[in-house]
């Protein structure tokens, strides 16, 4: 059973409610505990076990009493340190008094393992984080002849695939292709993302507990069975918590509050409700919902979505609460004459002219001017100190096009200053 980034020390962020629960720690029981179920020989860890080096004593209660029951059931750990965690794991590896235990590549230095049971044998490789930046492919080390051909390898590794310039163990999948490796088991991407299936099957096994509502879907783990060479079945084990879910709802229809009350709350219980048969370990489903849509009321809506987002709750049928998180409102107003209102030199008009070129791939000034605008404030943005943190981990991502941007921010505009002008 393989996993990665469970970051013990943490927990859950925009849920409702400050349940224990929703801690990694408990994730990390449950992954005991289908690691047990599931009678697995072998369980893989692929980095950022632990959240930061100040997570230490958080964290070595619970992991050490893990280890000893994976010891028990006869099931051994094969782990790497990631950049969280690239000084913490070893000290707790190092502490640990349990034989099943293995933290593989410690230093930056690639290492082989081999596992035998029943006769049947494996070699694990594996390379580990030795400070918080690595700029360099670690396969680039990785010295191929020393795998036996004849005997099923698997990769264990934490990097980001396909980031040349990334300080994160940047990782080509041309390499990892490449090697005499027949699975790798990938860490640093929180969201589950397959990117190879076969000969060598390459994949990020996610986080098995969603920590942010940018890690939408399903997460847990991934069963590996492992008959030989280039013969390996895969199956995912949901674990946790929380989930995370973006939702589009069209509410075109409604003609005022009580209708998008209805509509809103429609589709959001059947969305839910779908989840339901993977949802057996999940507490607690959180929705960020997106209106779309063309509506004479798109304005109004801004006060309508409020008291989803403060006051709505409602617990399923399988006992996972519901909740939302947000309300984007992206409904365009209706405007029945936007090539005539374009010819008004008007604010109004200057904003149907903007909609318009948007909408048939063409340019104004003006819109060149916001374009320019809207790129500068970004890169400013992205450059800003404040963010930096969150630029080295990946986090930060890029808004929407700029185009899309505008053109939503246009028919916002546009629908105020109508609105205003009928008042």
């Amino acid at each position: 059973m393989a996993t990665a980034d469970i970051h013990l020390g943490r927990k859950s962020s925009a849920v409702p409610r400050d349940w224990e629960a929703l801690s990694t720690k408990h994730t990390w029981d449950r992954i005991v505990g289908a690691a047990i179920r599931n009678s697995a020989d072998v369980l893989v860890l692929a980095g950022d076990i632990v959240d930061k080096d100040n997570s230490f004593y958080e964290a070595i209660g619970p992991l050490q009493s893990g280890f000893y029951k994976l010891q028990q059931a006869g099931i051994e750990v094969y782990l790497t340190a990631g950049n969280h965690d690239h000084g913490v794991l070893p000290q707790i590896a190092a502490n640990s008094e349990y034989w099943n235990v293995h933290l593989l590549g410690q230093g930056g230095e690639w290492e082989i393992q081999r596992h035998s049971k029943n006769g049947m044998q494996c070699q694990f490789v594996g390379w580990s984080f030795s400070g918080q930046f690595v700029s360099e492919d670690p396969l680039l080390f990785l010295e191929g002849s020393q795998l036996d051909p004849d005997i099923p390898a698997i990769g264990v590794l934490h990097g980001y695939v396909d980031d040349p310039e990334g300080k994160y163990a940047p990782l080509a999948l041309s390499n990892l292709a490449g090697q005499q490796v027949d699975a790798w088991v990938l860490g640093h991407i929180h969201t589950p993302q397959g990117l190879k299936q076969q000969s060598p099957y390459i994949a990020y096994v996610g986080s098995p507990h969603a920590l942010s509502p940018s890690e939408p879907g399903v997460h847990g783990a991934v069963l590996m069975e492992i008959q030989g060479k280039e013969q390996l079945r895969t199956r995912n084990i949901p674990l946790s918590p929380v989930r995370y879910a973006d939702l589009q709802i069209d509410v075109s229809a409604a003609k005022n509050e009580a209708e998008f009350r209805d509509i809103v709350l429609s589709a959001l219980l059947s969305s839910a409700r779908d989840k339901i048969p993977e949802m057996q370990e999940v507490y607690c489903l959180v929705y960020d919902i997106y209106l779309q849509g063309e509506n004479a009321g798109a304005n109004s809506m801004d006060a309508w979505k409020q008291g989803l987002i403060d006051d709505y709750e409602q617990e399923l049928e399988n006992g996972t609460l519901l909740c939302v998180r947000k309300v984007d409102n992206e409904v365009k107003p209706v405007v029945s004459n936007l090539r005539d209102l374009a010819k008004d030199p008007s604010p109004a008009g200057k904003l149907a002219e903007t909609i318009l070129a948007i909408q048939n791939g063409d340019t104004t000034p003006f819109l060149e001017d916001l374009i320019r605008d809207w790129e500068q404030k970004l890169k400013r943005l992205n450059g800003a100190g404040t963010y930096q943190d969150l630029n080295k981990e990946g986090r930060l991502s890029e808004p929407a096009e700029s185009r899309e941007y505008i053109l939503r921010e246009c028919h916002r505009l546009l629908a105020e200053l109508l609105s205003q002008q009928e008042g």
